[in-house]
């Protein structure tokens, strides 16, 4: 057993502690020129600011106090001194998840300003230098960011008062946000809690909290994971506070298939085997049919980085791809995912952050739409079924001839003329530009100017199809630096024209080469299961091959 897998997860988590902390004291100097200014620096300022202690002889105190209908609300905070540094509370239960503890990963987007927040209950005292002081209050991507600016005395307290109201209600027309790749703890009553306080303050509905195994070795007990789950998994794991839910799932991770979340199983899967060495086997696609058997769903984690998933979904063994995250398209990226698309899969992508390794909790998150109950089981199984859009802030909401992302317009066997409705908004960052997607090539583009980029956006395009297709639409924009910020993407909706099915040509084919690179790769390998392998990658060909010939 390799040690990393011997440590328990307080002591992991000791270690990441050291390891962030080191790194938010030996990278500030580097900070400029590896563009992080842009995370550290308050828009239209010069400085980068950096966290900070005040000193006792020339301070006071901000007694905060953030509200949302008269009661303390959870939330994200920045607390910037008139030196242009940021403070913290020295007593405060959501310290560890501060953006100079946790969840700071260096070069990932998105790359918008985030200060360096701490989490917070909406009450706090934070010691900070004598003069102007700057209080900027977040909350997830449904509340307009609050900035109140108060002036401290040295020896003295300041009262700050910050209420919130929720900008945008996007439950009230059945959307709900949730975050399926989260890496926390849950060994007590107590961890669960804090896991809902954070979800919370990023006001994420639906948060998956996930264990995950040491790529080189996997056995299915919950002592070898890291991040432990131990209140239950799957529907046994829930805890709900408010319109806050949790539940516990897994990350199943190698090196030669990828990552891939498992989430509403209602155990660890045994992955054909008391112990086993996942990077030969079992392939991912035996592991999501164990797992559709204890009630769950699986996501290839991060993109797929471009490996099993080639072969998992030419066999529709797996439930979709983690496509955005770190404000990018991570693995396949959109070229694969549309060429997957075009060949006639429904295969859903979500956002998720993979937090704590990201900027913050929740930055990149789905929201699903929802015509039953707000339970985990229905939202995953609206998220599996691509009733989705994925997002990094902009709250994109369409239609197509009124049918909602994952759904079908079956018409009549000729040309349509299909109108695409398009609401957004975006209260964190602006937006350049909305696309209309379809087939994988941009129809139709709406740049997006002074106040449109951060207030509602009505948009009603005719789009023509001329066969069976998908329709989607993406919202994005960059940052100052050109790398990514704001985006946006919804699952698409189906267009199905007569008794058509959509075949694209050239994406079987590009689809065909990634499958073949994959087989060359595993049978370059040494390893027991070999042929095992081969034999299902072989088999994802055939599948493929058989499409390509109904094109002829």
């Amino acid at each position: 057993m390799n040690s990393l897998s011997k440590l328990n997860t307080a002591v992991l988590t000791a270690l990441i502690l050291l390891a962030a902390a080191w790194w938010g004291r030996s990278a500030l100097s580097d900070i400029d020129t590896l563009g992080e200014a842009e995370i550290h620096q308050i828009p239209g300022t010069r400085k980068t600011g950096k966290p900070a202690k005040a000193s006792l002889q020339s301070s006071g105190r901000i007694q905060l106090s953030v509200t949302e209908a008269g009661r303390p609300v959870f939330c994200r905070v920045n607390v910037v001194g008139a030196d242009g540094n940021y403070y913290e509370p020295a007593d405060n239960l959501l310290a560890p998840w501060s953006l100079s503890r946790l969840g700071n990963r260096q070069g990932k987007g998105p790359f918008r300003y985030y200060g360096w927040f701490f989490y917070c209950d909406g009450q706090c005292e934070v010691v900070v230098p004598a003069g102007e002081t700057r209080i900027e209050v977040w909350k997830g991507f449904e509340y307009r960011p609050v900035v109140v600016k108060a002036e401290v005395a040295v020896g003295q307290s300041t009262a700050v008062d910050v209420p919130l109201k929720r900008t945008i209600d996007l439950a009230a027309e059945g959307w709900y946000s949730g975050d399926t790749h989260i890496h926390l703890d849950r060994r007590s009553e107590e961890e669960d809690q804090r896991a809902l306080d954070l979800l919370a303050a990023e006001d994420i509905r639906f948060g998956h909290i996930l264990c995950m195994n040491d790529t080189r070795s996997y056995r299915p007990v919950m002592d070898q994971q890291i991040w432990h789950q131990l209140n239950g998994m799957g529907k046994k794991s829930v805890r709900r506070r408010g319109a806050y839910q949790i539940s516990s799932g897994q990350e199943y991770r190698c090196g030669t298939f990828g990552h891939i979340c498992l989430i509403g199983g209602s155990r660890l899967v045994d992955a054909d085997g008391l112990k086993t060495d996942p990077n030969n086997w079992p392939p991912f696609g035996m592991v999501a049919d164990e797992l559709h058997g204890l009630g769950g769903f699986a996501f290839h984690a991060h993109g797929g980085y471009s490996k099993e998933i080639y072969i998992d979904f030419a066999q529709r063994a797996t439930n979709g791809v983690e496509l955005l995250q770190f404000a990018e398209y991570r693995g396949i990226s959109l070229e694969g995912w549309y060429h997957i698309l075009n060949a006639g899969y429904h295969f859903p992508a979500v956002g998720a952050s993979d937090y704590p390794y990201c900027r913050a909790l929740g930055d990149c998150r789905t929201y699903v739409h929802l015509t039953a109950a707000p339970t985990f089981e229905n939202w995953n199984a609206a998220a599996a079924a691509g009733r989705s859009f994925f997002t990094t802030g902009p709250l994109l909401r369409v239609t197509v001839n009124d049918k909602l992302p994952g759904d079908t317009v079956a018409l009549p066997d000729d040309e349509q003329e299909l109108p695409v409705r398009v609401r957004m908004q975006s209260l964190l960052s602006p937006v350049d530009e909305i696309q209309i997607i379809v087939g994988g090539e941009i129809i139709s583009r709406k740049q997006l100017e002074g106040t449109q980029r951060t207030e509602p956006v009505d948009w009603t395009e005719a789009v023509t199809v001329q066969d069976s297709t998908w329709v989607a639409v993406r919202a994005f924009s960059k940052s100052a630096s050109g790398r990514d910020d704001s985006e946006a993407h919804t699952n698409p909706v189906y267009v199905s024209l007569g008794e058509h099915p959509v075949r694209n040509e050239a994406s079987i084919l590009w689809l065909l080469n990634q499958v073949d690179e994959r087989i060359a790769f595993q049978r370059s390998r040494e390893f027991p299961q070999r042929e095992q392998v081969l034999n299902y990658f072989q088999a994802s060909r055939d599948a493929l091959t058989k499409l390509l010939k109904s094109t002829d």
